[in-house]
């Protein structure tokens, strides 16, 4: 194949780069527990919860660059506002004499900040313990750490941020390759807006996951208790029709606003049944079968799986033995470090794509993705 032949149509690359849907992945075990996000962090939990959803799209779109970013580009995912993330925590507001964390110099005294320190100090604590089953093995998980490290790129004369640099947990890595459920998220930042988003974003996550989980096994239709998915919602209303018409103006947003296609009705609980309760949501998503860019494309888990094992065979073979001083995830400095082993990194690039979907890409193509990410941002 000539190294200037463009990649064959229909390849992951190329596709969800026109789509107005992205397909992101999120760890089962996170996206199964979202209340536990909510005991663990407090009022910083809807931040953290972005954040999981924000790098897990980098990881999607750029393996080899995901660790590396902006407050802006935080903000452009999240629905956030810069200045909000900016202020000081509310902590320190109400604690002035409390020592702020300082790390390789800075202090992280701003919102957004202190809940990133969080998340390298503290994990999400399930409230019991989360079974997975893979193929090889049962796997119990008791927490989910998310951060190995913070790295900052300042600028020195206003001493201000300008690019953060992260290093996320092994079992995040793990999890992102082999125990997730995709979700989409480009409507994520456009429900997030405004009063009440950190609950819409969690019921959101759950009508995502809820999806996922349906057409995986060929079915269109699930039911909810009101009760469950205003909870979820965080809506803090007693009197059930109140709750029902505050969830009714929800959903009807992610349909207008969020572009996700599904359509819903309630129904009434069924009184013969014990604890039944009264009001239910039944959820339908068969207008989601025929959108190609909700469904991964076959071939999708092969070569993200076939991927990082090989570059981590590739990596433990030639650089297992080399310490960095204040490093602590080599491999992650390595793997998205585009100048590191360019050519064999490119090569193993070539090698899973071919597997997973059998088709060839260029050497120059495998490079230039290497370097800028495999969508245009």
């Amino acid at each position: 194949m000539e190294e200037n032949e463009k990649a064959p149509v229909g390849s992951i690359i190329n596709d969800n780069s026109q789509s107005d849907f992205f397909l992101s992945r999120i760890d089962r075990s996170v996206a199964d527990n979202l209340n536990d996000i909510r005991k663990s962090f407090g009022e910083d939990a809807g931040i953290v919860k972005d954040f999981i959803v924000f790098i897990s799209k980098n990881l999607k779109k750029d393996l080899f660059g995901y660790t590396k970013f902006t407050l802006k580009d935080f903000c452009k995912e999240s629905g956030r506002n810069r200045q909000d993330l900016a202020r000081k925590h509310p902590y320190f507001i109400a604690n002035p004499k409390a020592a702020i964390p300082e790390y390789f110099g800075h202090e992280f005294v701003s919102v957004f900040d202190y809940a990133l320190f969080n998340m390298l100090q503290k994990n999400i604590i399930f409230a019991k313990s989360y079974v997975v089953n893979t193929k090889n093995e049962v796997i119990q998980l008791k927490n989910f750490p998310i951060l190995k490290d913070i790295k900052l790129n300042l600028n020195r004369q206003s001493n201000t941020i300008k690019i953060y640099e992260i290093r996320i947990s092994d079992e995040w890595l793990d999890g992102f390759i082999s125990r997730y459920y995709t979700i989409e998220t480009n409507g994520y930042p456009k429900i997030g807006k405004g009063r009440g988003g950190d609950g819409r974003k969690s019921l959101y996550l759950i009508l995502q996951r809820t999806r996922h989980q349906l057409l995986s096994q060929r079915e269109t239709t699930a039911q909810f208790s009101v009760d469950y998915l205003a909870d979820l919602a965080e809506l803090e209303v007693e009197e059930n029709r109140f709750r029902k018409k505050s969830l009714k103006r929800i959903l009807d947003f992610f349909r207008e606003k969020g572009d996700f296609p599904f359509s819903y009705r309630f129904v009434k609980g069924d009184p013969s049944k014990a604890y039944q309760e009264e009001y239910w949501v039944e959820l339908d998503f068969s207008s989601s079968v025929n959108i190609i860019s909700l469904s991964e494309k076959r071939g999708d888990h092969l070569f993200y799986n076939s991927l990082i094992v090989e570059l981590r065979n590739v990596f433990n073979s030639k650089h297992s033995k080399v310490a960095i001083k204040d490093e602590t995830d080599v491999f992650q400095r390595w793997l998205t470090n585009a100048d590191a082993d360019t050519d064999t990194k490119a090569e193993i690039l070539i090698s899973a794509y071919y597997k997973a979907y059998n088709q060839q890409i260029t050497r120059i193509q495998a490079k230039k993705y290497i370097r800028d990410g495999f969508l245009n941002r």
